[in-house]
């Protein structure tokens, strides 16, 4: 993975892919599938740009005040971009990526071209606030193997983990002791963000998928950022839970594709 050096600390990334730049914001939480097919749909189409946040991956450690922040992140995706000479780009934006291209696209319009938002959420209301203190307390109560499928019944819908239960099985059983510490901070970070402010000024086109599932963003969170956006496309799916990526890639790929193919 070839590391890109900018202010505040190197960004890992890779890049599969050729045409319009599409910059992929996607947490680090991930279940047996994982984004590779499709992110390899999209490859096709597209020059994507997958990379690791600050604190995150093999990305430099968070040092900054402030850079957790939705802000803080956004400028992180500012430098890897000047380093890669990309002026504009589309943004794929998934989980806590949502807030980042949020605040990106707001603070930079000129740079995106087009915007994806799936599994958004709005701002830190008492429902969002009540499920990222349980994965906190869980984080610091549970061991390593409890956690990893505390984690994955709160993200992934029952038919996905049935369909996968060996695979989860083994991704629990191998799972690394976590840092209870750095999972308050960012899930913390995510509840500190209101993009309602934000989204009545956006003005590239953007689209929002959401799931009648997501546990941890439930689709109102999406249907009020379309109501708040200029021109918003709402892609509203029956089901997939929170990680839409990985349990409705192939549909979400497609659509993703389609969008953008649009925007000049």
């Amino acid at each position: 993975m070839p590391f890109e050096r900018i202010e505040g600390g190197g960004i890992h990334y890779e890049e599969h892919g050729s045409g319009a730049a599409l910059a992929m914001l996607l947490p680090q939480s991930g279940g047996p599938v994982g984004v590779g097919p499709f992110l390899d749909r999209l490859a096709a189409r597209f020059r994507v740009i997958r990379y690791d946040q600050r604190g995150t991956g093999r990305s430099a450690p968070v040092t900054a005040p402030g850079g957790m922040t939705m802000a803080g992140r956004a400028g992180e995706l500012a430098g890897l971009l000047d380093g890669l000479g990309i002026d504009r780009a589309h943004l794929f934006c998934h989980s806590t990526g949502c807030g980042i291209g949020l605040a990106f696209a707001a603070s930079r319009p000129d740079r995106v071209a087009g915007l994806v938002l799936a599994n958004p959420w709005s701002h830190g209301d008492a429902h969002l606030t009540t499920m990222q203190r349980l994965r906190v307390a869980a984080a610091r109560a549970l061991d390593p193997y409890r956690y990893a499928w505390f984690n994955a019944s709160l993200l992934f819908p029952p038919e996905h983990r049935r369909a996968h239960a060996e695979a989860f099985e083994t991704l629990a059983s191998a799972a690394a002791p976590q840092d209870a510490d750095g999972i308050e901070a960012r899930l913390e970070s995510i509840l500190a963000f209101d993009a309602r402010p934000l989204a009545p000024s956006l003005s590239c086109p953007a689209m929002i998928a959401t799931a009648a599932d997501d546990q941890l963003m439930p689709p109102w969170f999406g249907a009020e950022l379309a109501a708040l956006i200029p021109g918003a496309a709402h892609l509203a799916l029956d089901g997939g839970g929170h990680m839409l990526p990985e349990t409705r890639g192939d549909a979400l790929a497609e659509a993703v594709a389609a969008f953008l193919g649009t925007i000049a």
